[in-house]
């Protein structure tokens, strides 16, 4: 399996989200149309994006930011790193930037006061599983995208055969253990697909976290928006 990875992002949520119009511009433009959005939080690697009802959205695309503050209009190629239901219906997505923005480009952004100068910190973690429908399956890569005590966001490269349940298996130091998840809903993103999913049993949170002490400490979410955050891996 590939090695754990884990990396600290320094997030800035918005004042004034209405005063930007976000628009998430595919790169292939005859695979998906321009999906308007809302940003939310944004950082030299990343930004967070309130998308309305299911989204139909690209594994790879430009994050086009306008605005009266904004001197030209932004365009931040990216990749869609994770999205989640909210229980109105709308989903917030994670967008990981191809490459970091350019400090002068983002301090520009800090001094025409659109963004809360008090910044979150966010520990950006990926693990590597191997995915299964139902023990003796075969199995499938996948990363984990982000994790709470409830449950983890999942990427894969085939939607799950059932509604109900996954299994997940991974090296926790030398010993392989497979956990069985409920699947509470699955998005596609392009070639991929996001599978959200509920811990069945409550320790198998606290057996994640044991991993590696990188992946503890990427478990931990300071955001002000309460919400996890994953990194860009590429399947």
């Amino acid at each position: 399996m590939a090695t754990l990875y884990s990396k600290c992002d320094r997030s800035y949520p918005l004042l004034h989200p209405e005063l930007v119009d976000t628009t998430i511009l595919p790169c292939e433009p005859e695979t998906t149309q321009a999906c308007a959005a809302e940003l939310r939080e944004i950082s030299p690697l990343s930004a967070k994006l309130l998308v309305q009802g299911l989204p139909n959205l690209p594994a790879h695309c430009v994050i086009q930011l306008k605005s009266l503050k904004f001197m030209q209009t932004l365009r931040i190629p990216a990749e869609i790193d994770w999205a989640r239901p909210n229980p109105a219906g709308d989903w917030l997505v994670e967008c990981g930037f191809d490459a970091p923005m350019a400090e002068a480009s983002f301090n520009e952004l800090l001094a025409i006061g659109l963004l809360e100068r008090r910044s979150s910190v966010r520990h950006q973690t990926r693990i590597p599983v191997e995915v299964q429908s139902a023990p003796g399956l075969h199995r499938l890569p996948g990363i984990i995208r982000d994790v709470s005590e409830g449950g983890l966001c999942l990427m894969t490269s085939e939607a799950p055969k059932t509604t109900r349940d996954v299994y997940i298996s991974t090296l926790i130091g030398h010993d392989e253990v497979t956990l069985k998840l409920k699947v509470r809903w699955s998005l596609c993103v392009g070639p991929n697909h996001l599978i959200g999913c509920q811990f069945i049993d409550g320790q198998d949170y606290h057996l994640l976290r044991k991993m590696q002490p990188a992946y503890q400490e990427g478990l931990t979410e300071h955001s002000r928006a309460s919400k996890p955050a994953g990194d860009r891996p590429r399947m």
